[in-house]
Order: structure tokens, then sequence, then C-alpha cells
């Protein structure tokens, strides 16, 4: 059995066309676990007509105030119980095979430990079109690099690809900060097990007026001088990055021994500018790509 958990909140643009290639999979073993987080635009609508439609396939939940997205995917872990756990935004579409690709992966890198297994994915805009055949080359992110020192300061997993196990499940701690929950899902992976990646594109990212952010080119010069001058946007992820870090080392104190390189880099919320240089030359806590690097090394 496969659990999806969709978070839901004023997806009424997109969510059907998601809803029926998520229900159109090839591999039928699945369950559709979906929380609406207050939506107002006609959302809770749709879901309800689908889980009428698929009583089977579908459990609907409504949160009775809006908790936000990180939130709302960490409640729906905790309603899951399946062997494997993959989550799904409200605007993507996924390919027919997503999950049966996605699955066979994990099965060929299970070692009886946590595990993350990740996709890459293409970037489709408003009409459904390609924009990008893969994402992370896009990005510029090498995905195979996923060592701690690495998460701790950019995350390379997309959460819209992920399938975990069990295993990691089961010890995933809900954060207090503002992260993001794929971010945390990998520092979890990391730091107790393993992660993997599947260099194939299993699903279309959609790009939008709502979601820019997240599907920009790193090799675009607009994109480049926009975060360049975008200071407070750059400062807010790094200090993200340490507020994270140090929450994780006092959640995990009894279960993480090696916690030199986590509270060191949580300490620099504490420290001037020369010593956070020195914590992440030290452990090597640099990001990829010589652009992020002067970018992190500016702002931190």
């Amino acid at each position: 059995m496969v659990d999806i958990l969709m978070a839901v909140y004023n997806g009424g643009d997109f969510l059907k066309k998601q809803l029926d290639s998520v229900l159109a999979q090839d591999y039928g073993d699945i369950r559709l676990i979906i929380c609406d987080d207050c939506s107002d635009d006609g959302s809770r609508a749709v879901i309800e007509t689908y889980k009428n439609r698929f009583p089977d396939r579908i459990s609907l939940v409504f949160n009775d105030r809006n908790i936000g997205v990180k939130n709302n995917f960490f409640k729906l872990m905790k309603m899951s119980s399946a062997e494997y756990v993959m989550f799904c935004d409200q605007d993507d579409i996924w390919d027919k095979d997503k999950v049966s690709r996605t699955l066979s992966f994990m099965k060929e890198n299970e070692y009886g430990g946590p595990l993350l297994v990740h996709t890459d994915l293409r970037v489709i805009d408003e009409n459904d079109k390609v924009t990008a055949a893969s994402f992370n080359e896009m990005q510029a992110i090498d995905p195979f690099d996923n060592g701690l020192n690495v998460l701790l300061v950019q995350n390379t997993v997309t959460g819209c690809t992920a399938m975990i196990n069990r295993v990691l499940a089961d010890i995933v701690k809900r954060p207090k900060c503002k992260t993001l929950h794929d971010w945390w899902l990998a520092l979890t992976a990391a730091a107790f097990g393993r992660i993997a990646y599947l260099p194939e594109a299993t699903m279309g990212y959609r790009r939008h007026s709502q979601n820019l952010r997240g599907a920009r080119s790193m090799k675009s010069a607009k994109y480049i001088l926009g975060r360049a001058a975008d200071k407070s946007d750059a400062k807010t992820m790094i200090k993200l990055g340490y507020a994270q870090s140090k929450e994780f080392c006092e959640l995990y104190k009894d279960d993480f021994k090696d916690r030199g390189m986590l509270e060191a880099y949580g300490a620099c919320l504490e420290k001037g500018k020369i010593g956070r240089i020195k914590t992440v030359i030290k452990y090597k806590i640099l990001k990829q790509g010589l652009i992020r690097r002067i970018g992190q090394f500016i702002y931190m």
C-alpha cells in the first residue's frame, strides 16, 4: 500500500487535473489522503465530489482553521499508516507510472533502515506546456550531492517527487520552525538513513503566478540579479537553516550521537559573521555552485 498525501488550499484552478492524474496511476494499491486547509475558492466542493466518486480510494479531512502547508503535510503524515508514503501538491500533473516507477526504485534501494527516494520533474506552464525538461538541471541542483552538510544549508529534494518508507515516517518529528516539509524530511533521512535519487522526470511541476519562486532558471541573468537584490529573502533562508539545525538537535538529542556539526551550525544564530564563516568552512556546510556560495557568504 502507498499513501499519497495531498495538502489543499485554494487549488481550484488546477485541482481536477491533478486529482485525475493521481487516480489514473497504473499502480492500483494506493490511498489518497486529502486535507483541505480552509479553502474558500471552491476546492472543497471539488474534493468532496471526488470523494463521493471514489469512496474506497480517497480519505478526506478538513481543518477547522488554516495551519499552513508545512503543518498540513505533517498532519497528513500522522494520518498515514501505509508501508510507503508520497507527497502531492494540488496543481501538478503526475505521469501515469509515477507511483510504480518510484516504488520500484524504492524497493531497489531498501536496506532495512530509513530511506527517502526522489526523482526529477518537468516544469510546465498554466496550459500544461513543458517549459523545462529537467527541473534540477534548470535549477543547477546536484541531487546526488545529498550529504547532511549540504542539506543543512540547501534543500536538494523536491517533496512532490519524494517517497519515504515506513521506517523513516515513524521517526520523523514535527518541527516548530518555519521550515519546509521536504527539507525537514531530507535532513532526517540524511541524518538517520539514506537518500536515493532517480534521474528521471515522473511528473509535471506547474509554474504559475502563485508559485513562480519554485521554478526559475539559475542560468538566467535576470534571476541571478533578482536574487542578489533580494537581500531579505536570502538572509531569511540562511537563518532558517540555522534555526532548523538547532531544533533538529533539540528534538533528536537522545537519538543522534554525532551532533557536533548540527550544534555548531545551529549556534550560528548567536555568532557574528566571522564565527559563522569559520563554522561553515570547518564543516564544509556549503551550498552547491559558485553563485549560491557567493550569496551564502554575503548574506550569512
